[in-house]
């Protein structure tokens, strides 16, 4: 009877609003194809002449796709969240769809087409079940490789000739290098060699041998540089004091688009190719994931509170219009809350950057919730986020740290949190609900918190650092044991999160210190546990560990199991259902009380 109840009908409506991402703007023609979850899962949608319509009625998700200039889209899908990623081709000219790589047993990681559109090349970790080594694929229906074998993961990001390609090469989650790959003779030579830790990404392929990338080789911030194969040399062409997120390059290689990262917010620029002339483009409050410029215009996929998960555009003479308008159920954009942007000071002096959203109605202290982002290499952003913009509607103040160890505040501010430091970043969080207290905006013990993924890690142990804090916890997808996280974690994952959490042969008895498991007996509120079956990052065996173990200290612990998810929740259906059930959780123990 819910529906009938206005609360819960709004909070529905909510969390049934659909999203619009991943722009795919064709060069030669006016055709823009997208991702939407309007039926429920998100799959490839094409725009034509402002008429919109999905391409393919797949009912599995889509992760990604791309499209070549003749228009063939390829495209990565899973099964139930598992991330096996297969790889399809679907030519919008014929209608014809092919399957391209993955059993269900391996994973094949989506490259791009060559220039004329005839091969594409992507990577896969069939060999081994490790390594992303190199393939290709022929649009006369044959697969070819492995062309290059590779260790640890690698995408196909850029072809630069009929016979060359560029690959990114993940040394650790923020080191990477540029290779480039003869596929005459499989050869790969490293473009970005470096010492010390960079991260070197989004080649752009200019022509004549030079190609644009982002890169914070010697800087503490992502800047974009220019590589000159025909020397082997590069230099830096833009440098802000902030990180630059993505970049994309004019039909006729003449300019290019970029977004920085602003406090969270991200801030959309064309430029000159040499950076002679920068126009800023006043593109809504928000942030944006994805840039594709075409012949239909530039377009973005810009995620904020006052829109929603939308694809905008910018053309000449037209402006700014927004292109995508998905299902809102009625719900008013305009009434949602934009965050606030504050910095408190933590344990030890340092100022530690937050989003604080205020309810419109009430008077602090508030009931709260602290909502812990994933990553850790992560930044909680004022983007659209269901569960902050419903609670701040119900009264409850939402308060978001970007704790030590987050990314988009510098190079070393994100490895302020790694291995045995863990603690003083976990410290964060706490020091964040202290700051609020005296403020006079929350009151300790009438504060919730919740994260997914490392925020479910970071939940658990605060419930254990904080004990009097919490009202209750929900956890979604948490790491409770880091040993048996790094044992059980998808191998193709295990290096590159050793390097964050360490090596359990060398670093054992710090990292079950820094686990859950350890300090469950110090956790005092009720706790909500949510783990999909399929999950390869977080396997569901941590959730099962973590419920035996209250279990059997008669701790009160709500576990609910998804069968068809993996790491989060895709289906609409499911999010709509299993967010109802984190909000009553929180409602139940954390109630808003009339002023």
């Amino acid at each position: 009877m819910e529906m009938y109840d206005p609360t819960w009908l709004e909070i529905k409506r909510y969390l049934s609003i659909r999203s619009a991402t991943t722009p795919r703007a064709l060069k030669n023609s006016y055709k823009l194809i997208y991702l939407s979850d309007v039926t429920g899962v998100p799959i490839p949608w094409i725009l034509d002449v402002n008429i919109s319509d999905p391409l393919i009625p797949l009912e599995q998700r889509v992760g990604n796709l791309t499209i070549s200039e003749e228009g063939v889209i390829a495209m990565m899908s899973d099964i139930n969240g598992n991330e096996r990623w297969q790889i399809s081709i679907y030519d919008i000219n014929n209608g014809k769809m092919t399957h391209v790589a993955g059993d269900g047993s391996d994973i094949n990681d989506l490259g791009a087409w060559s220039h004329d559109g005839k091969i594409l090349g992507f990577t896969s970790n069939k060999r081994n079940g490790i390594d992303f080594d190199v393939y290709i694929y022929k649009l006369n229906g044959n697969v070819e490789g492995p062309i290059a074998k590779m260790e640890g993961t690698n995408k196909l990001v850029e072809w630069v000739s009929y016979d060359h390609a560029l690959i990114i090469h993940n040394n650790t989650n923020l080191d990477s290098d540029i290779y480039l790959i003869d596929f005459k003779n499989g050869s790969l030579e490293n473009l970005t060699k470096h010492e010390g830790e960079a991260a070197n990404t989004n080649p752009k392929n200019l022509g004549n041998g030079k190609f644009l990338f982002t890169t914070n080789m010697n800087s503490e911030y992502m800047g974009i540089a220019i590589y000159d194969l025909n020397r082997r040399e590069w230099k830096y062409l833009h440098q802000p004091d902030r990180d630059v997120e993505v970049i994309e390059l004019s039909p006729d290689r003449q300019r290019v688009a970029y977004s920085e990262n602003v406090e969270g917010y991200s801030k959309l620029y064309t430029a000159k190719i040499d950076f002679t002339y920068i126009r800023d483009m006043k593109n809504p409050k928000g942030v944006i994931s994805e840039i594709s410029w075409g012949k239909i215009g530039l377009t973005y996929s810009i995620s904020s509170p006052k829109i929603g998960n939308e694809i905008w555009i910018w053309s000449e003479g037209a402006g700014q219009r927004q292109l995508t308008n998905s299902p809102k159920y009625h719900v008013n954009m305009k009434n949602n809350v934009l965050p606030e942007t504050v910095r408190y000071k933590s344990w030890d002096g340092m100022m530690i950057p937050a989003l604080i959203y205020k309810p419109k109605f009430g008077k602090p202290p508030y009931p709260a919730v602290v909502t812990v982002h994933g990553g850790p290499e992560s930044q909680d952003r004022p983007s659209f986020q269901f569960l902050p913009q419903i609670l701040v509607k119900l009264g409850y103040i939402v308060l978001s740290p970007n704790f030590r160890g987050s990314s988009g505040y510098g190079k070393t501010f994100v490895h302020l949190d790694d291995r045995e430091k863990r603690i003083e970043s976990l410290k964060d969080i706490g020091a964040l609900v202290d700051w609020a207290e005296e403020e006079g905006l929350v009151r300790k013990g009438e504060v919730a918190i919740t994260g997914a993924s490392y925020g479910g890690y970071a939940t658990l142990m605060s419930m254990a650092l904080f004990p009097e804090y919490w009202s209750c916890g929900v956890e979604r997808v948490g790491i409770v044991n880091l040993v048996t996280f790094i044992k059980n974690t998808g191998p193709w994952r295990r290096k590159y999160r050793m390097h964050e959490y360490g090596d359990p042969e060398k670093m054992y008895d710090v990292m079950m210190e820094l686990s859950p498991i350890k300090h469950l007996d110090k956790i005092k509120a009720p706790l909500m546990v949510i783990h999909g079956l399929n999950d390869p990052r977080v396997p569901i065996s941590e959730a099962e560990q973590l419920v035996e173990e209250m279990r059997k200290r008669g701790r009160e612990i709500k576990y609910i199991k998804v069968v068809d998810e993996g790491h989060g929740l895709v289906k609409i259906n499911n999010r709509v259902n299993l967010q109802m059930e984190i909000i009553r959780f929180i409602m139940q123990h954390t109630p808003v009380k009339s002023n």
